[in-house]
């Protein structure tokens, strides 16, 4: 069946945000957006012990960004073994105007490295991949974020210095813009206010157990720590084994909606392993 505005308006609405619980999607129909193919991006570093006022700065620059800035803060270890706070940013306005919107930025500190230049979209896109190669392990939880408090600040600086491995991340991805002037109910995807979906990654590649254990606790623990901070949600894609309370605060006021088409298009519940939405009549 085909489901847009017209067609089956009802599945087109869940498709966007839940679409995993309803069937499989065997094509897609995109509005395209013109970009680059050189655009303004790149990252500005800046050591740990210099963290804290950086990831303030941060937080107060990308909340007054404009539509055409995306600045994203990820913290890491460098192949030196130091860690390290980056922003990473793609500008696809003119160069022009992205020199100016960024001079702020790649002032602040300054910097260890300022890594910031023309490059094409493409290679940009591609930047975090050597982060998540196949084959590792991975166990990450993640919060959605309306601004990055003083509190925040500290937990988040704090906790990632005790980080038990130095492939390990802690991600503010820097949300707003259009996807906040989308009305919350226009789509299954909820939270238009989120500012940042912001997670902890760890990453590591020792199978024992006992490491498991330690990488699992280091990511619980900062979930822990960010709670009070968050909205109350998170990005669906992000969840696993929270179970289906977490799964309800994702969808929010959407989701006896999203049941109601669960019940229409999957009663039997056959599309079940994912952040699932439950029929009422099972």
């Amino acid at each position: 069946m085909r489901a847009d505005e017209s067609d089956n308006a009802d599945l087109f609405w869940g498709l966007r945000g839940a679409g995993a619980n309803f069937g499989v999607t065997t094509s897609f129909e995109f509005q395209l957006h013109r970009v680059g193919p050189e655009v303004l991006g790149g990252v500005v570093v800046h050591p740990l012990k210099k963290a804290k006022a950086a990831l303030r700065f941060y937080g107060e620059y990308s909340l007054s960004a404009p539509d055409e800035l995306s600045a994203d803060a990820i913290f890491l270890t460098s192949p030196d073994g130091d860690p390290l706070l980056a922003i990473s940013v793609c500008y696809i306005g003119s160069m022009e105007e992205g020199e100016r919107v960024l001079r702020p930025l790649r002032r602040f500190g300054p910097p260890l490295v300022d890594g910031i230049g023309p490059v094409a979209y493409t290679e940009l896109q591609a930047a975090a991949d050597a982060f998540f190669p196949i084959g590792l392990r991975y166990y990450w939880k993640s919060h959605f974020l309306e601004r990055i408090a003083d509190d925040t600040v500290e937990a988040t600086v704090d906790h990632f210095a005790r980080a038990p491995s130095p492939r390990s991340l802690i991600v503010f991805q820097q949300y707003g813009g259009a996807v906040g002037r989308v009305d919350p109910s226009a789509t299954a995807f909820r939270p238009r206010n989120a500012q940042y979906d912001n997670f902890a990654a760890s990453i590591w590649t020792d199978p024992d157990p006992g490491e498991l254990r330690t990488q699992r606790q280091w990511v619980r623990r900062w979930w822990d720590a960010m709670s009070p901070f968050s909205l109350g949600a998170e990005y669906v894609n992000n969840l696993g084994e929270e179970g289906e309370e977490r799964v309800r605060a994702a969808y929010g006021g959407n989701h006896e909606r999203l049941v109601s088409l669960k019940n229409t298009y999957d009663p039997d519940n056959f599309f079940h392993l994912n952040a699932n939405i439950r029929p009422s009549r099972r």
